[in-house]
């Protein structure tokens, strides 16, 4: 479990938490400012994508190092888009 606060409210979440919170929501396309992704059940979702879901924040609430911190302390990968040229 993770303990972290956003906007004065504290969250405690869990990598299950995160599983549920993705279990029937289709990631959004990796593209334009998207830098990074999380591998769930074989899908690509943008980190941002995914921390929205499970806190209900506006993704505005947060930064992508926060999420990348709080994924990972889950025990995620978080992965670098790769673009292509």
């Amino acid at each position: 479990m993770v303990k972290f606060t956003i906007r004065g409210k504290v969250y405690d979440i869990t990598r299950e938490d995160v599983v549920n919170a993705v279990k029937d929501v289709e990631p959004e396309p990796l593209i334009g400012k998207r830098k990074y992704y999380v591998e769930i059940n074989g899908k690509q979702y943008p980190i941002k994508q995914v921390v929205g879901l499970v806190t209900g924040l506006p993704r505005i609430a947060f930064t992508a190092m926060d999420a990348y911190r709080i994924l990972t302390k889950l025990g995620f990968e978080v992965k670098e888009v790769k673009v292509i040229l």
